[in-house]
């Protein structure tokens, strides 16, 4: 590894060391942190408005609940 690269890895180290992940995640902080997103953005394929969101999360719901109570145990 070449004097560049070694000097590169020290500083994206420095921005992305160890527990920045937990003092965004846990302790919310933004500016010393580091918040991890690209892991599920392939799962997005369409972007709608949070009411609708609730809204088709509670019909799930609804569903479900009649379904396991028509469950025989």
């Amino acid at each position: 590894m070449n004097s560049i690269s070694k000097l590169f890895n020290i500083e994206l180290m420095s921005i992305l060391g160890k527990g920045k992940a937990k003092k965004c995640m846990f302790e919310g902080d933004l500016v010393e942190g580091e918040l991890e997103i690209g892991q599920v953005a392939s799962y997005v394929h369409r972007i709608k408005p949070a009411a609708q969101i609730l809204n088709e999360i509670w019909q799930e719901f609804i569903l479900e609940k009649q379904r396991i109570s028509q469950l025989n145990f």
